[in-house]
Order: structure tokens, then sequence, then C-alpha cells
């Protein structure tokens, strides 16, 4: 579970300085600019204190949220506490103590392996409370594409284009395997689209359809070359990419492996 803890310096530059008048007034301008640092530990400890006060208070008919987070990492919570808590996410104003209870609900919904509401409480914790949270957004994206809804692919890559833009979270073979995964989730989500939606045009044809079919078409052809140029630079395996490329492309030129 992840942390955050609030650290604030706040560096005063002096403003531009009107013409010297003295002697005193020329040294200061051959001085380098100062700064004032601003220690702001009480007023953050004021604010961690208010979001323990709020989380206490919007979790008080549910038990001591301490004793029920580990609770919840063994699948142990009941369907009353579990009821509690979601109350109490509701009530919560502050992201802090929506954080908290929203990370509760999702270890004991992975604990007990209910994924349909794992990913419902995963949506709403990435709406709601933290888009930036990249290892969430990274299992969201995969189940999203292994539960293979066709209206649910365009969530799958916009999910895992925001999770490309934080992989610098990532370090040494963690972030090669993640980005390398993020790359083949978003180009599988848009070959289901495709696929589904030839079944589409096939069952009943429209140049609407046939417009929608070709830009998913499109879509899988780029992606694939993103996935394998990836893992080209990687050292990681080709022949999958490659091969949804050319399948995509209609040709292996587009997409040549020493391409």
């Amino acid at each position: 579970m992840r942390w955050w803890f609030l650290q604030v310096a706040l560096l005063v530059g002096c403003g531009k300085h009107a013409a010297p008048t003295s002697a005193a007034s020329d040294t200061n301008e051959n001085q380098a600019t100062s700064h004032v640092q601003i220690d702001l530990t009480d007023e953050d400890q004021e604010l961690s204190s208010l979001d323990g006060i709020e989380l206490k208070a919007v979790t008080a008919d549910c038990g001591n949220i301490l004793d029920l987070e580990p609770a919840a990492r063994l699948g142990r919570l009941s369907e009353d506490q579990i009821r509690c808590l979601d109350t109490g996410y509701g009530h919560a104003e502050r992201q802090t103590a929506k954080d908290k209870i929203s990370r509760v609900l999702l270890a004991d919904a992975w604990a007990k392996g209910d994924i349909h509401r794992w990913m419902s409480l995963a949506a709403r914790h990435l709406e709601q409370v933290d888009r930036a949270d990249p290892d969430l957004v990274y299992e969201y994206t995969y189940h999203l594409v292994e539960i293979g809804n066709p209206d649910k692919m365009d969530e799958a890559v916009h999910w895992a284009e925001v999770a490309l833009e934080n992989k610098s979270y990532w370090e040494g073979d963690l972030h090669v395997r993640r980005v390398y995964g993020l790359y083949k989730i978003r180009t599988l989500a848009e070959v289901k689209k495709w696929q589904y939606l030839e079944s589409q045009y096939k069952t009943k044809p429209s140049d609407k359809l046939n417009q929608a079919v070709e830009k998913a078409r499109n879509d899988v052809k780029t992606y694939a070359r993103e996935w394998l140029d990836y893992a080209k630079s990687a050292g990681r395996d080709t022949s999958e990419p490659l091969h949804l490329c050319s399948m995509a492309a209609g040709t292996d030129e587009f997409c040549s492996a020493d391409g």
C-alpha cells in the first residue's frame, strides 16, 4: 500500500531591484539572490491530523480501520463491514480518507477472488481517487482485456495509455516487464475491438461500421508496431507483435523486424 506525505518547501526569490541609491544597495545587487525557506512541518502535521479525524469519523461504525486493514488483506471482511466502509467512503470528503477506505475494500475483494467487485472498486478508485497509481492501472487494464467485453476495449486502451504516461514509476526489470506488458495489453484490446467490429459488419454491413473496422485495423497496426519497436529496444521477444502488426498491415514490409 502506498503512502504519500506532504513535503512543502516554498522558495521566495527577491524581486527586481530598484535603481541603486546607496553603497549598500550596490553590494546587495552583487550578491546571489537570497531565498527564504518556509518550514510547514506544523501545518503538515495539522493536515494529517485532520485527515485522521475524518477517517475515524466516517468509519466509526465499522470498527478500527487499522484492525480492518489486515483482515481485508486476508479477505475476512464481513458483508456488514463492507457495506459500512462503502458508506463511509461516500461520506468522506478528503481524498486521503477516500483513498484509505477504497484500498481496504480493494484488498478484501482481491483476497476473496471477487474479480467483478474488485473491478468495480478499481474503476471507482481510478475515476474518483487516484488515477496516477500505475500498478493499479496496470492490473485493472489487464483484467479489462482478459474479461474481453468488446464495449470495454476503448477503456482498456485509455488506461493502458495512462499507465504508459506514468511508466517512470517503475525501475529496472520491472519497468521493462510492465511497459512491454502495457504495449501488449493495448494492442490486444484493439485486436478484440477490431474482431468484434468485423463480426458486426459481416452481420449487418454499413458504411459507418466499415469505417470503424478500418480505424480499428489501423490502430492495431500502429499499436503493434509501437509494441514491436519497444520489444526490439528492450531485447524482448518480437514474434507476437510482428505477427499482429503484419496481420493488420497486410504486409511484412511495414512491420519488418529489421525496420
